[in-house]
């Protein structure tokens, strides 16, 4: 069970992530947590998946493995461009990576690891990442008149009314894969704390729907949601 959750006789507690070490390097109220540790652990999954899969690659594929990391790429090289545009090639695998990195957060439970997108700090960061390229790409298309204009479309009045949504965009991304991740979790538990040891099949299931099926999920709709946000930003001079 992931220590964001503790099970007791008398019910189900909720935890936040384990501080590891506190004042890291002496430095007053630096900490090192569980969900950072348990985020250097997927990136080196994904390190030894990558280093596996581009191994002796062959201009003719060869083998499943490389059918496979083609498939992979040519899949998020296709979403893309649908998504944003051909023009925006340049985000792919920036994409690619963001997906693989979310999804094997939300999959780190299954390993009995906590899930580092159930830390709305961890969230809030790759919505950071997200909402900082959407003024770039805003600023690269629009150069700062129209950066600034962009802010005022279609009436002067507007100017708070953008200003708010600008930065409620980043808040929404960052709150829906946090609250669905540990509400998944949540669930999960309260199946397992009800019916105990009087089945398996059902926690199982949920466990399948909840950890598996969800964490795909969240991560497609976070992309998705991601890319719809950078490529709409465009703006005239």
């Amino acid at each position: 069970m992931p220590t964001a959750l503790m099970l007791a006789s008398e019910g189900i507690t909720v935890n936040g992530p384990l501080v590891v070490v506190d004042n890291l390097f002496g430095i007053q109220g630096l900490r090192l947590t569980e969900s950072i540790i348990v985020q250097w652990v997927v990136i080196a999954i994904l390190l030894v998946v990558v280093l596996i899969l581009s191994r002796n690659l062959k201009v003719v594929p060869e083998t499943r493995r490389q059918m496979a990391a083609e498939w992979i790429v040519g899949f998020f090289c296709e979403t893309v461009d649908t998504t944003m545009g051909r023009k925006y090639n340049r985000y792919r695998a920036y994409i690619m990576a963001l997906f693989c990195f979310i999804m094997i957060q939300n999959l780190m439970g299954l390993l009995g690891l906590r899930n580092p997108t159930a830390d709305v700090s961890v969230t809030g960061t790759l919505a950071v990442i997200t909402f900082c390229l959407v003024q770039f790409n805003r600023g690269k298309t629009g150069k700062f008149k129209g950066y600034m204009k962009s802010f005022v479309e279609p009436l002067p009045f507007m100017l708070p009314f953008n200003i708010i949504g600008e930065f409620a965009n980043p808040l929404a991304l960052a709150l829906r894969l946090f609250g669905n991740m540990i509400a998944g979790t949540v669930i999960n538990a309260l199946i397992y704390f009800a019916l105990g040891k009087l089945a398996i099949l059902i926690p199982a299931i949920a466990s399948l729907y909840f950890d598996i099926f969800s964490a795909v999920m969240q991560a497609y709709i976070f992309i998705m949601l991601s890319m719809s946000y950078i490529s709409s930003a465009d703006c005239e001079e």
